[in-house]
């Protein structure tokens, strides 16, 4: 397993999908497909965290290349509290929420339904770390051994 932390998220692990590489500047880690990988942290983010953090929240800004000032105009907020936000341990609910909505619209292919996500949500632990697997279709979670 490779600890993925250059993501900016702690609990995010590889099973596969990256190689070691040596470079001009010493040893490195080369990525299958990051844009694929981090569709999959933020979906999984999206789906199983009860609350967002504000690291998570940086996270998903940083994948959908937005400012926090672009941000904040498309969720109707001052730009001061999307900065506030990602310094928080846990989101608001209504951003929390928002966030998750902004998230599903730009990608248009979340798995759920958003009643189903706000209950799942709403009942679930969040796992204590994040595993991806790189497959035919791209990155997918690992299953976590219970």
């Amino acid at each position: 397993m490779y600890h993925y932390r250059e993501c900016g998220l702690d609990n995010v692990y590889l099973a596969n999908g990256y190689r070691e590489v040596e470079t001009p500047y010493g040893h490195g880690i080369a990525i299958e497909d990051v844009y694929g990988l981090h569709k999959a942290i933020a979906r999984g983010l999206v789906n199983t965290k009860p609350i967002l953090s504000g690291t998570e929240v940086r996270f998903i800004r940083k994948f959908l290349e937005l400012t926090q000032a672009r941000l904040a105009e498309l969720l109707g907020v001052e730009e001061q509290s999307v900065r506030r936000w990602e310094g928080l341990d846990k989101l608001p609910t209504q951003a929390d929420r928002s966030m998750r909505l902004l998230l599903r619209d730009i990608l248009h292919d979340l798995d759920l339904p958003l009643e189903e996500l706000v209950r799942r949500i709403a009942e679930r632990q969040p796992p204590a770390r994040y595993e991806y697997r790189h497959r035919a279709k791209g990155w997918q979670p690992e299953p976590m051994a219970a």
